[in-house]
């Protein structure tokens, strides 16, 4: 005890000695005799979080010859409008992980990046739970002679939200005031009334005058990753207006005005329905448009943009566009099962596309070659865009997927199987799949999944989510077609819960996440029905809010803003609107 307080007693005094300042540090100037500086120390530098990959030697598994020959498929390229027997991309593409598509604020494309697994761009302050309608603007229709009148926004018909760099911002062909608004976020929505309409996100007030195409737009237009004042949407029902077809346009919004267009009938197609319904994707390092084509052919071209934001120019100067089609057997026109067709948005890991069709087959195929890397049958049309999820332990990555109801042989007393599914995007390999009795429903209405699933994280990364239309569900205790959504565990494959109802789902589920990860799903309904469940307690839904007539879109968010639009049909019989709803 006398040897401890006697070790205390010398640090007592040895320890304020040792923190001192010196003399020269106070103004003494100089040492102390028989003293010398302290040693300096400096705090190590803390060593960064090691951030998962996937090995760069990673390779995907080519099938063998003999399963493509064992049903009939075959391939053609053309390339400088020649058809090729070879092919070799000069500039080899290579896209990096989804969340490295794009530094834009906003989301810019269908499912928000290359890997098509998010439709939210930030967190989500959410407290009470609650959706409140902000703004709210009535769109239009549209006749297209042999092809009826189209109202409002269809399917997929996601918006594009962006908050523009301000160097790009006093480039745009938008109103005076927004030129110099820091922040300045946009709102920017083809619609099938024949125009693009443009609002600011946070009062709904327009940003530019409406660009008047004068064609249905039915899928979901993009954005330059880059930040580039550039837009390229696609036209979803043939048309007389700028030649015979549909068309594939690329849009200045610097002058908002259309830079280039492409399509018409294309004779390489084997299809004569021509529509682009894909949203694109551009590479950003080769400066490559990657467009499918509901006529079954995949394009891509090389751009040569020009963006000057000193002089406010952009110019593109495309190259021939190079082609990819395909055909097996049983594929054709008319009551044939199996058509040509590509309506979901590719998504792509690395070199590869993945893509499912018309036909009923997933694709995956070398964008530098354009071969066929392997073919996987998912047994009827499937206009579901694929979603990739990277599994760092197992050192692969998932495709989720899923079909509907439309050709598949075995149609019974007009049901047939649905099918949500996990592959092994190495290999093609089914690691579980889940079938459904589905309807078959009417020739604009198929039953199954025309959904986009969502792959959790955070709080629910256990989980993915589908949903799906026209199947046998029980509500208030009767047996009814109606639309379902379902959780499954990632690994296994297990149903974790499920929430039914009578309306359908054509809008994908869209989870917004706050700060700490904490997931909301929010789910939109042709019955006009815009919910807030909770993915991790059984899909309970927590809020609902009518937003008056039939939603087939899909919504976009922005950190607590949901922007979606409607077709003015059905539900409360509500017009065709566009409307924006915050959750609170």
């Amino acid at each position: 005890m006398v040897l401890f307080l006697g070790v205390v007693a010398a640090l007592a005094v040895f320890l304020p000695r040792l923190f001192q300042k010196k003399a020269g540090g106070g103004g003494g100037g100089g040492s102390a005799a028989g003293s010398s500086p302290l040693p300096t120390y400096t705090l190590p530098e803390p060593t960064p979080t090691p951030v998962p990959t996937l090995s760069l030697g990673l390779t995907i598994r080519k099938a063998a010859a003999e399963s493509f020959n064992a049903i009939g498929f075959k391939t053609t390229v053309m390339a400088n409008k020649q058809e090729a027997a070879s092919y070799t991309r000069e500039e080899p593409i290579t896209f990096g992980p989804g969340k490295e598509y794009t530094k834009v604020k906003g989301i810019i494309t269908f499912g928000g990046s290359n890997y098509r697994d998010s439709f939210t761009y930030g967190t989500a302050a959410v407290t009470q739970k609650t959706l409140t309608r902000m703004w709210m603007k009535d769109i239009g229709s549209l006749n297209v002679p042999d092809y009826g009148t189209w109202t409002g926004t269809g399917w997929t018909g996601m918006p594009l939200i962006v908050q523009w760099d301000d160097e790009v911002r006093a480039t745009l062909g938008v109103y005076d005031q927004f030129k110099t608004k820091e922040g300045f976020t946009e709102v920017i929505y083809p619609t099938m009334d024949g125009s693009i309409y443009f609002w600011e996100l946070e009062s709904g007030e327009p940003t530019r005058a409406p660009i008047k195409l004068g064609v249905v737009t039915k899928g979901t237009a993009s954005l330059d990753p880059r930040g580039y004042p550039l837009l390229f949407t696609g036209q979803g029902i043939p048309s007389d207006v700028d030649g015979k077809g549909s068309w594939f346009r690329i849009i200045s919004l610097i002058d908002n005005k259309v830079l280039k267009a492409y399509g018409g009938e294309d004779p390489f197609s084997y299809r004569k329905f021509q529509a682009y319904d894909s949203s694109p994707l551009i590479d950003a390092e080769t400066d490559t448009l990657i467009q499918p084509g509901e006529n079954g052919v995949f394009y891509t071209v090389k751009l040569h943009t020009k963006y000057d934001p000193a002089a406010g120019t952009i110019s593109v100067d495309p190259d021939p566009l190079t082609k990819y089609r395909y055909t097996a057997n049983g594929y054709g026109e008319g009551d044939t099962n199996r058509w040509w067709g590509i309506e979901n948005s590719v998504a792509i890991w690395r070199e590869y596309a993945f893509f499912t069709d018309n036909g009923g087959y997933l694709q995956c195929l070398d964008l530098n070659t354009l071969e066929p890397q392997y073919v996987v049958d998912v047994l009827d049309d499937s206009d579901t865009s694929i979603v990739i999820e990277e599994d760092y332990d197992a050192q692969t990555f998932y495709l989720y997927t899923a079909n509907e109801v439309d050709k598949q042989k075995g149609i019974s007393n007009g049901y047939g199987r649905n099918v949500h599914r996990k592959i092994d995007g190495l290999t093609g390999d089914v690691l579980w799949e889940k079938p459904y009795d589905a309807s078959i429903g009417k020739e604009s209405s198929n039953g199954g999944t025309l959904t986009t699933p969502h792959v959790g994280h955070g709080n629910i990364s256990d989980l993915v989510i589908y949903s799906s239309t026209l199947l046998p569900v029980t509500v208030n205790g009767e047996t009814k077609l109606g639309a379902r959504l379902i959780a499954y565990d990632k690994k296994t494959g297990d149903e974790v819960w499920r929430y039914e109802q009578e309306n359908g789902y054509w809008s994908s589920p869209v989870v917004v996440y706050d700060e700490n990860g904490t997931a909301y799903l929010i789910q939109c309904d042709r019955g006009g029905i815009m919910r807030i469940h909770d993915p991790r307690s059984g899909g309970k839904v927590l809020c609902e809010i009518d937003i008056g007539s039939r939603i087939e879109s899909t919504p976009a968010v922005f950190n607590n803003m949901i922007v979606v639009g409607t077709r003015g049909q059905y539900g409360s019989g509500d017009s065709p609107k566009v409307v924006c709803v915050r959750i609170g």
